[in-house]
């Protein structure tokens, strides 16, 4: 299963933030390769400028970006999506360019804390709740 994360259920996860058990439980499919996860490259440096409200040190910094890179793959971020999506019909440009990327390159589900973002979305857009009870009812 091919999943690409929103920028706020890695910070979730990462800054045990908001209701983060099940962001943590989808972290650790992505690390034992249950899920394949994948962001863009656009998304991390939104990371670390997200984490510098959350981590003072650098070279901490530095350190979840770096773990983040080895358990997620990271798909480019085309000038040609940047371009469509000033024209998407997702209003939230960042959200556009998450949900292109993710029909640009065959991911068939994206997971968000924020569903409605994604309303005129033609992917999967799924909560990180409803992502774990899927998995786990695969599992079984």
């Amino acid at each position: 299963m091919k999943v690409l994360f929103d920028t706020n259920v890695l910070i979730d996860a990462i800054t045990c933030r908001d209701d983060f058990k099940n962001q943590k439980k989808l972290m650790r499919y992505v690390a034992n390769e249950t899920i394949e996860g994948y962001i863009s490259s656009k998304q991390i440096t939104d990371i670390y400028y997200i984490l510098r409200k959350y981590v003072s040190s650098e070279t901490e910094k530095r350190r979840i970006l770096r773990i983040i890179m080895e358990q997620f793959e990271t798909l480019p971020c085309l000038k040609s999506v940047c371009e469509y999506c000033l024209r998407s019909n997702i209003e939230d440009y960042e959200d556009a360019v998450i949900d292109e990327t993710a029909k640009i390159f065959n991911v068939g589900y994206i997971v968000t804390n924020n569903i409605d973002d994604f309303k005129n979305s033609k992917q999967i857009i799924i909560t990180p709740r409803e992502l774990v009870i899927l998995l786990e009812a695969m599992n079984q």
